[in-house]
């Protein structure tokens, strides 16, 4: 399957670019962006120990946009994550993160390389590897259920891109995604698996609009599905469950001064119906996971023209497990300062600290997690 999926990509490339070579509308751009800083993080374990870590981390992506017309289009970019401390170097294809985050320090792959129609001002569809996302509008932004690449991360999405524009400002969203037995693309934590043929597609589809409503600034509802790719009671010998989960946004925004300070207010609230037991996420020795999960946030917008700050907060219950930036069975809390240098800089700072919802039956004490960056981000 990884080999075909190789060559349909490769074969979009060749026809993209005999069909372009000579042809006076044909534009080619190139683009990327570099992020990094310093990362600090202090874990108190499970078992009583502690531990401290400073690196420096990073992120370079590259590639290029070629426009062969109004139509038709390829990207395709190449990304690598770098750290200051344990690299794995190495460079491939991959078809699975090699990680529950994504590429592991000193990796790099292709995170981008799709085909573009676009057959009319309503609709466009994008096919190959490609970059998803749909996250809460503010500072500290992040997702529930759909994130590629957050931070300094690199994982991506291969499969389809279905998008509709609507009258009235609302866009359809259709994802189609494939999945490996070897593992996933993006963030999807065990006991979700793909090791059975009816997971090696699943499905996303979202509902949205972000053209301002008196206060609202953004509507969005979101319904995956993953057929047959949850392992309810953690055997390999039990057949697999569907794996449904659906997610809203809601955001609102004031102006709060004549000097341009708003206030952006946004949650996120989702619910998987159907989760693994507890004894198979070890929370418990009865009984089924939680399926809940929800964050919210204040943003303080142009505090001074360009700074921006943010409050943060979230849960996720045991159960959920397909969020890039809210583990299962934890508690965030955010803050945020982000300064807008330029169109193309931007520096951004926070600290956060997760705990764990609830103690792990094996563990003598609750996880906990407190983490700061100084990042800095520039796109080219």
């Amino acid at each position: 399957m990884s080999r075909i999926f190789r060559a349909a990509c490769l074969s979009a490339i060749c026809v993209v670019t005999a069909n372009a070579q000579g042809k006076p509308e044909d534009q080619l751009s190139l683009l990327g962006d570099l992020r990094g800083g310093y990362y600090g993080a202090h874990r108190d374990d499970r078992d009583g120990s502690e531990d401290t870590t400073h690196q420096l981390l990073g992120r370079v992506r590259v590639g290029a946009l070629w426009a062969h017309t109004e139509t038709l289009s390829l990207k395709a970019r190449v990304a690598g994550r770098y750290s200051s401390r344990d690299n794995d170097y190495h460079t491939e294809f991959f078809t699975h993160i090699p990680d529950t985050d994504g590429l592991r320090r000193g990796q790099a792959t292709a995170d981008e390389l799709f085909v573009s129609l676009k057959p009319s001002a309503k609709w466009e569809v994008d096919v190959g590897r490609l970059q998803t996302a749909f996250e809460l509008e503010g500072v500290a932004a992040g997702s529930l259920d759909r994130s590629d690449s957050p931070n300094v991360d690199i994982s991506w999405t291969d499969g389809a891109h279905l998008r509709y524009k609507a009258d009235g400002g609302w866009k359809g969203h259709v994802i189609l995604q494939r999945n490996l037995a070897a593992g996933p693309t993006n963030v999807r934590l065990p006991p979700l698996q793909f090791r059975e043929r009816d997971s090696r597609l699943s499905y996303f589809a979202a509902l949205e609009n972000k053209e301002p409503l008196g206060p609202l600034v953004q509507r969005t509802l979101d319904l995956n599905y993953m057929p047959s790719s949850l392992d309810a009671d953690g055997s390999p010998s039990t057949a697999a469950e569907d794996y449904v989960a659906v997610v809203g946004r809601l955001a609102a925004q004031w102006p709060l001064n004549e000097t341009g300070l708003k206030l952006l207010l946004g949650g996120e609230l989702g619910y998987a119906p159907n989760t693994p037991h507890r004894s198979t996420v070890g929370t418990g020795s009865s009984g089924e996971a939680g399926g809940l999960a929800w964050q919210a946030q204040v943003s303080f917008l142009d505090v001074f023209p360009g700074h921006s700050v943010a409050l943060q907060h979230g849960r996720a219950d045991d159960g959920w497990l397909i969020s890039p930036d809210f583990r299962n069975n934890e508690i965030l809390s955010e803050v945020r300062y982000e300064w807008k240098i330029s169109e193309k800089q931007t520096f951004t700072t926070r600290y956060r600290l997760r705990e764990e919802k609830n103690q792990l039956i094996a563990a003598a004490e609750k996880r906990r997690d407190e983490d700061v960056f100084l990042r800095y981000t520039m796109k080219f």
